[in-house]
């Protein structure tokens, strides 16, 4: 076959390898012409990535015969593999500016708002740039009006705190100028994963007609208020255990991402033992995709705000999410969860630390949120599914003050 007779112009063709259809270019009834190349631009954090997937269902509509590249991270990566509706894969490195200016894009996405992602969108070649980017003085600018939004929320908390009812994947959509139509994130696992969902389940000792309800009992180390401590995740499980009216039927599975948590859900496990309540400890520490195959374990998932509850949005699980110092109202639950709040007037604040002794991580409303575990348990038992959106708490509260000085974000500069 000549050079003439490849199809570089399918979407598909990459001119490293065959495709997945392994076959000649010649006659293939699977060419797919590309009229529109896309870039996307999402770094951090590993919850946001998650989220952004939101975006592709608008992207495919939008730009129905596009080629789309996504660069990110490399511990973000995992969540992007098998997905359909993303083409290439760029793991930000070395080489990434190379990279950029050789390649041209009919458009590019930058939905966030960070020095690196705004350094990377204004290198990038592309004719059509929605989003963010930084100027000359190193400052995150929008690019288009439709980005205005999500810019002055992220300057103004009292706008973002109170004033905003949209999801971040709303948003995010709305800042490049796509429609948001509640499209969910985009996961797909494989078949091996999805044999070891079901292994998970076997030793776990859970059968066709019983619960597995995972409990996710890390958050990642910037933000530690959104993790309980030991001892109240204990008392908060054997409340939730105590309630369930059909306990026979109930397993409870501890969950995390890294050695930490394992070293964590070991300490939780040993203590629930003694009180003699059903329980097994997922695998930590070995990677995304074997985390999403534990969550795909699950009926059920309770977690903080934390990359494991996002898992459980995208593999479309019921949840019972507790929210201390972030935004519940940036979280979509699709219609599948109950959102508890912490009963302290000070949230949210996203401070990384502060100087109050009432914390927010202490004071959940834990008999309320024990009730909420016990009803979705229960219900999918008797039901076999849990549908409904509710909120625990009240918000804003009529006493609410001004977070207390703390530790805030700020900008992060990660570079390779």
């Amino acid at each position: 076959m000549s050079d003439l007779e490849w199809k570089s112009d399918c979407r598909l063709f990459t001119g490293f390898s065959p495709c997945r259809h392994r076959r000649s270019c010649a006659g293939c009834p699977h060419f797919d012409p590309v009229e529109e190349r896309i870039l996307v631009i999402q770094l951090d954090a590993l919850g946001d990535v998650l989220r952004t997937t939101a975006m592709l269902p608008a992207i495919r509509l939008t730009w129905r015969n596009a080629h789309v590249t996504w660069l990110t991270r490399r511990e973000a990566a995992p969540l992007l593999a098998n997905n359909p509706l993303v083409d290439r894969i760029l793991v930000l490195g070395e080489d990434t500016t190379a990279v950029l200016g050789a390649l041209e894009f009919d458009v590019a996405l930058c939905p966030e708002k960070s020095i690196p992602a705004g350094a990377l969108m204004r290198a990038a070649r592309a004719a059509d740039k929605r989003g963010f980017v930084i100027d000359d003085a190193g400052s995150i600018s929008p690019i288009t009006e439709a980005a205005h939004e999500l810019y002055r929320l992220g300057l103004d908390n009292e706008a973002k705190f109170f004033g905003n009812t949209k999801s971040a994947q709303h948003l995010a959509a709305e800042s490049v100028g796509l429609p948001c139509k509640n499209d969910r994130y985009v996961v797909v696992m494989d078949n091996a994963e999805r044999r070891q969902a079901q292994e998970d389940r076997r030793i776990a000792g859970v059968g066709d007609d019983e619960i597995l309800v995972g409990w996710n009992t890390g958050c990642g180390p910037r933000y530690p208020y959104k993790r309980l401590e030991v001892q109240d995740q204990v008392t908060l499980m054997a409340k939730a255990w105590a309630r369930i009216p059909r306990r026979d039927r109930v397993r409870f599975a501890l969950m995390g991402g890294g050695a930490e948590d394992q070293s964590r859900n070991a300490r939780i496990a040993a203590e629930l033992a003694t009180r003699r309540i059903p329980v097994t400890e997922m695998p930590c520490g070995r990677g995304l995709r074997r985390g999403i195959a534990s969550v795909a374990a699950c009926d059920m998932v309770v977690s903080g705000d934390t990359l494991g509850l996002h898992l459980a949005i995208a593999l479309r699980k019921p949840v019972v999410a507790w929210f201390t110092i972030t935004c519940h109202q940036e979280i979509d639950l699709y219609g599948r969860g109950i959102k508890v709040l912490a009963d302290v007037p000070c949230r949210p604040c996203w401070l990384q630390s502060c100087s109050l002794d009432r914390k927010c991580f202490k004071h959940l409303p834990w008999g309320d949120l024990a009730d909420s575990v016990a009803e979705m348990a229960d219900t999918l038992l008797r039901d076999g599914s849990w549908t409904g959106e509710r909120l625990v708490g009240d918000f804003p509260r009529a006493d609410r003050v001004s977070p207390p000085l703390g530790v805030s974000p700020g900008p992060v500069i990660q570079l390779p």
